[in-house]
């Protein structure tokens, strides 16, 4: 130990001795302590970031923030003597991992005895009105002194959850024990981690120094992970995570029935659940991620009922009930698919064709087999184009929006659709190494106007094909910056669980990266998906933007004036109806963000949210006028509506809009042709 008085001294020894008597017999400390030296080991060797310097003191102070991320639980004297405890070796480590988190767990189950004994005093509305105040988020704040400040902290805010149940419930006596309820299930959830959860918290602590993709999974971890990757399961077809007690959801998986249903999106909140519609809704807030996916998993055909919120309302807040039928997600249902749009300009009518495509798929199984009618994106896409083709297309959008990736061959395989033969992208290994990667023979199936629509969600080797169209000049880039995952993981058997790390950087042709930055579209649509909270720059220790050498590569020369495209497109969409509403839903939601004190005041909350239902529903008929709609009488009528009929126009818009720059560059084009012949 080092520099610590006696006093703490002697409480943090007899909480660690009196924590681990118990337990070491139980615990498998050389298990972990292999584990432990495999992942340093690995990592130090193979991980694409090299000379990570981590001392034990960072480790510890990242995973006391872990497992109390929003300071509840450690006070600043708690957190300073757990954090000093002297650098320990791998065994000190496990150890160091199991204690801490068994004086988190107790403490945290005696502030919830608090909590439910501050809720059995109160009998009258008129209780929750104080002049106190919480802080919705409190992981950027300081931790608090003592005991005696946390313990009043936890009144506090076991008061105002009361009161955003009541403001649900209009029931005093229904609110309170529903609250009691949740109190039951937080410890529930305390006394179900598992040591293989506790482990893989400390481990990851390590590993997130080296970058968020690098993680280690026990065995459990890794059968989820494999669920996930392979869709075996049948379910909503939604990675999900918790945040906070809060089931997020991190990304829907392309053809699958969330994804098809249009009920629900990226960063979305699912905070109940019934398995059967016939069912009542359970509370999920704050149980685990495993407890929660078991509840949405089901027999193919069944229905589940979800009880949705949107990422810019509070976790207490009444959500949207939404039901959507369990399937299996099948290549099929990623597949390709192809829409027309015409519209006339000047008398003239020109018919864009779309193809959506939700992922870069490909049967690996029928292709190692060498069947010749395995079935992959880039086939599917070659055989849409020619079809859109023979049918007179003046020009193609690839629709990549929501596209999250997926398998690389594929990636440069649909480029060579549309450059032909040339370098697609260029691959670093951790050893610096860099090999690129492309076609020495082919040709150009494609060779007509051509616009790549993407947003946020766009990753990955959707950002490797966004990038080699746009270094070629070969098509026009629409939409919102992407992601920026410009990296490449492996895993790798440890001799208990796996490890995930990166191991491979992308580089475009041009000598860019696509890590971090991501793509940047040639013309901006507001309209697309952009929440910058979303992406790889958003990730801590995210590994940066840099730049190499270029390759050779050869440019089409198809893109000129980009300067008036925007302009044109600035005209057309500024003033629109689903700009505004865009734009005064974004307000609204970066005000709630702001808004980070909130009263823990019955009579003041009611006010806040009847201002924020009149307004959001404002905005929501306001919209619904401008498109000939039925408005809503009440906010209730909103939240019961069905979304799938804003979302639809939506997406009409923003092709429309997509479809509208691309025929603004074929009339350039042609215009420029004409002047040059002349």
């Amino acid at each position: 130990m080092q520099n610590l008085n006696k006093k703490n001294f002697i409480l943090i020894a007899l909480l660690i001795f009196n924590t681990f008597l118990f337990s070491e017999e139980k615990l498998n400390i050389d298990k972990y302590k292999n584990v432990l030296s495999e992942v340093e080991n690995i990592l130090e060797e193979n991980h694409f970031k090299k000379n990570v310097n981590i001392d034990t003191k960072a480790i510890k102070e990242k995973y006391l923030n872990s497992i109390d991320s929003q300071k509840m639980v450690f006070d600043a004297e708690d957190f300073d003597n757990f954090s000093k405890v002297e650098d320990l070796n791998k065994l000190g480590q496990i150890k160091f991992a199991f204690e801490v988190f068994e004086v988190f767990k107790r403490k945290s189950i005696k502030f919830l005895g608090l909590q439910k004994q501050s809720i059995t005093e109160i009998n009258l509305e008129s209780q929750l009105d104080t002049n106190d105040f919480i802080f919705k988020d409190r992981e950027d704040e300081k931790r608090f002194k003592n005991l005696e400040e946390l313990s009043e902290y936890h009144r506090k805010e076991a008061k105002s959850e009361l009161i955003s149940i009541y403001l649900k419930e209009k029931d005093l006596k229904k609110s309170k024990e529903k609250l009691l309820k949740r109190f039951v299930n937080r410890e529930k959830s305390l006394n179900r981690i598992s040591e293989d959860d506790i482990f893989s918290m400390y481990v990851n602590s390590f590993t997130s120094f080296y970058d968020p993709h690098t993680n280690y999974m026990t065995p459990k971890n890794q059968e989820d992970f494999e669920i996930n990757m392979y869709l075996s399961l049948e379910g909503i077809g939604a990675i999900l995570t918790i945040k906070d007690g809060i089931t997020e959801i991190v990304r829907l998986i392309p053809g699958g029935p969330a994804e098809k249903s249009g009920l629900i999106k990226v960063s979305d909140k699912i905070v109940g659940v019934a398995s059967k519609v016939s069912e009542e809704i359970q509370d999920i807030r704050d149980w685990r991620i495993d407890e929660v996916v078991n509840l949405i998993r089901g027999p193919k055909g069944t229905k589940v009922k979800l009880e949705v919120l949107a990422p810019s309302m509070d976790d207490d807040e009444i959500g949207k009930l939404i039901e959507i039928t369990r399937d299996v997600v099948k290549l099929e249902d990623q597949a390709a698919k192809k829409k027309e749009i015409e519209i006339n300009r000047s008398g003239k009518l020109f018919n864009i064709g779309v193809i959506e495509l939700p992922t870069f798929y490909m049967d690996f199984d029928a292709y190692r087999k060498n069947r010749y009618n395995y079935k992959s994106s880039s086939k599917d896409v070659r055989a849409l184009l020619r079809e859109l083709v023979n049918n007179n297309s003046d020009g193609i959008i690839l629709d990549l929006r929501g596209n999250g990736g997926g398998s690389l061959f594929e990636a440069y395989s649909l480029a060579k659709l549309f450059i032909g033969r040339g370098n697609v992208v260029q691959v670093m290994e951790s050893n610096g190494s860099i090999q690129p990667l492309g076609h020495t023979m082919g040709r150009q199936n494609y060779i007509g106007p051509v616009a790549i629509l993407v947003d946020k969600m766009s990753a990955s080797a959707s950002e490797i094909l966004a990038g080699v169209i746009q270094d070629y000049q070969r098509g026009l880039i629409i939409g919102a910056q992407t992601f920026g995952k410009g990296t490449v993981q492996r895993m790798e058997n440890l001799s208990y669980g796996q490890i995930k790390f990166t191991e491979q950087k992308f580089y475009r042709v041009s000598g860019e990266s696509t890590q971090h930055k991501g793509v940047i579209p040639d013309i901006e649509l507001p309209l697309v998906y952009s929440n910058q909270e979303i992406g790889e720059m958003s990730y801590e220790n995210a590994l940066p933007y840099n730049d190499i050498s270029p390759v050779y590569y050869e440019t089409f020369e198809e893109l000129s004036d980009l300067d008036s495209l925007k302009r044109y497109s600035d005209n057309r969409i500024k003033n629109s109806s689903m700009s505004l509403y865009l734009n005064e839903t974004k307000k609204l939601f970066e005000k709630e963000k702001e808004r980070n004190l909130l009263p823990v005041n019955l009579t003041i909350r009611e006010k806040i949210r009847e201002d924020k239902e009149i307004k959001r529903l404002s905005i929501e008929n306001n919209l619904r006028r401008s498109l000939g709609l039925d408005i809503f009488e009440s906010y209730e009528k909103f939240t019961d509506s069905d979304l799938d009929e804003i979302s639809d126009k939506k997406d009409e818009i923003i092709l429309k809009e997509a479809a509208q720059i691309l025929i603004d560059q074929i009339i350039y084009k042609e215009s420029s042709r004409l002047s040059f012949v002349n």
